[in-house]
C-alpha cells in the first residue's frame, strides 16, 4: 500500500464507524439496521455470496435515554471490517441514526452533506457528488475509488438518505467494478422500509 493511499483507505473504513444519535421519546418504535436489511437483502443487493455478518447496536442507556444508533454490514466470510487494512472485495452496510424528531434528522443529514461537498472540492478527496431524487425525503450519492497497491482498485460508494427522524447511510464496496449500482439497489430498498 502506498502511503499517499492510507490517508484515503483510512477516511473509506471510517465511513463505517458509527455516529452518536438520539433516541425519539415517547417510545416510537426505533429501526434496527440488520431488520431492515436482511442478509438475503445484501446478497440480491451484492449479486455474490457474503459470510461475514458485522452487527452493532448502541440502545438508549439512563444517561443517554435519547441515543440509538444501530450497523449492519454484509462482507466476505472472513472478513472483518474491525480489524481490516484494506476494503473489502464487496460488500454493503446500513446504518440507521434515528433522531428525536425531523428537525434534528435534517440537521444531520446536512451536516454530512456538507462533509461530503468538501471532500468533492477537495483535489485529495477523489468523491463525486451526485443528488438522488425519489429516494426518501433527501439523498446522496458519494462515489470514489481507491488503490491500496497499484493497479487494484476498490469502488465506493456511500447514499445517504434522509426520511421523517431517520438518517441511514448504505456503503457499498466492489473490488475493481463500480459499487454505485449495489447502494442504489440498497438505497431503494432501504428507503421503502424505513418508517
Amino acid at each position: 500500500m502506498t502511503k499517499r493511499n492510507l490517508p484515503a483507505l483510512t477516511l473509506a473504513l471510517a465511513c463505517a464507524a458509527v455516529a452518536g444519535a438520539a433516541y425519539p421519546q415517547g417510545g416510537a418504535k426505533t429501526p434496527v439496521a440488520c431488520n431492515v436489511m436482511t442478509e438475503k437483502d445484501a446478497v440480491a443487493h451484492v449479486g455474490a455470496p457474503l459470510g461475514s455478518v458485522n452487527r452493532e447496536e448502541i440502545k438508549p442507556t439512563s444517561q443517554n435515554p435519547h441515543k440509538h444508533d444501530s450497523t449492519c454490514g454484509y462482507f466476505p466470510k472472513g472478513y472483518d471490517i474491525r480489524k481490516a487494512d484494506r476494503p473489502p472485495e464487496r460488500g454493503v452496510e446500513l446504518q440507521i441514526y434515528a433522531r428525536r424528531d425531523k428537525e434534528e434528522a435534517k440537521d444531520f443529514y446536512d451536516a454530512g452533506l456538507s462533509m461530503a461537498e468538501g471532500r468533492a472540492k477537495s483535489a485529495k478527496g477523489g468523491a463525486k457528488l451526485v443528488p438522488l431524487a425519489g429516494t426518501g425525503e433527501a439523498a446522496y450519492l458519494e462515489t470514489r475509488k481507491l488503490e491500496p497497491q497499484p493497479g487494484v482498485v476498490y469502488e465506493i460508494a456511500l447514499i445517504r438518505i434522509l426520511k421523517g427522524r431517520v438518517m441511514a447511510q448504505i456503503t457499498a464496496w466492489n473490488k475493481g467494478a463500480p459499487a454505485d449500482g449495489i447502494a442504489k439497489a440498497a438505497a431503494k430498498q432501504v428507503a421503502s422500509t424505513l418508517p
